[in-house]
This record gives structure tokens, C-alpha cells and sequence, in this order.
């Protein structure tokens, strides 16, 4: 069997997609890691705007409530992105 016989029975199911989006990693892949940081972030900006318009505001619950959720938004996607670089694939 040579080269261009193998590269003629692929399937089309093996090759990688090449379309690339906000939601995708590197490889083509689907980021869930990426999807709950979007979800955060938004949650984030929810919850701050909510806590900026709040008139009858007497505590600072909003705040930090706002605080975790950025911190969820960013802090895992670091962590991972430098134990991936940190630790090749095999």
C-alpha cells in the first residue's frame, strides 16, 4: 500500500475541522473551559452593573460577589494555560 492509496481511503471524519472561533482551542477543538469563562465573565458584568445601579446599597456583598466571579473568569483558563506549557503532550 503506498502513501497516495492511504491518503485516498481517508475518511473526511478523521481530518480536523479548520474553522477556528471564540469558543475553540488551538487544535479546533471545543473549549468548555473557554464557555464557562465567557459565562463568568458575563456573570460578572451582570452582577457588577447590578451592584453600580443599586441605590438602596448598604453592604458590599455586590462587590465581592462580583470580585469571584472575574477571578472565575480568568484564574482557571491562567492556571491551565501554564500547566499546558509547563507539561507537554505525550
Amino acid at each position: 500500500m503506498t502513501d497516495e492509496t492511504h491518503r485516498t481511503t481517508e475518511t473526511p471524519s478523521s481530518t480536523t475541522p479548520t474553522t477556528r472561533g471564540l469558543l475553540t482551542d488551538d487544535q479546533g477543538k471545543r473549549s468548555m473551559m473557554r464557555l464557562m469563562s465567557l459565562v463568568a465573565l458575563f456573570a460578572s458584568i451582570w452582577f457588577g452593573w447590578m451592584t453600580l445601579t443599586d441605590a438602596n446599597t448598604t453592604s458590599n456583598e455586590g462587590v465581592y460577589i462580583t470580585t469571584a466571579f472575574l477571578l472565575s473568569a480568568f484564574a482557571p483558563k491562567a492556571v491551565q494555560k501554564f500547566i499546558e506549557n509547563s507539561y507537554p503532550p505525550k
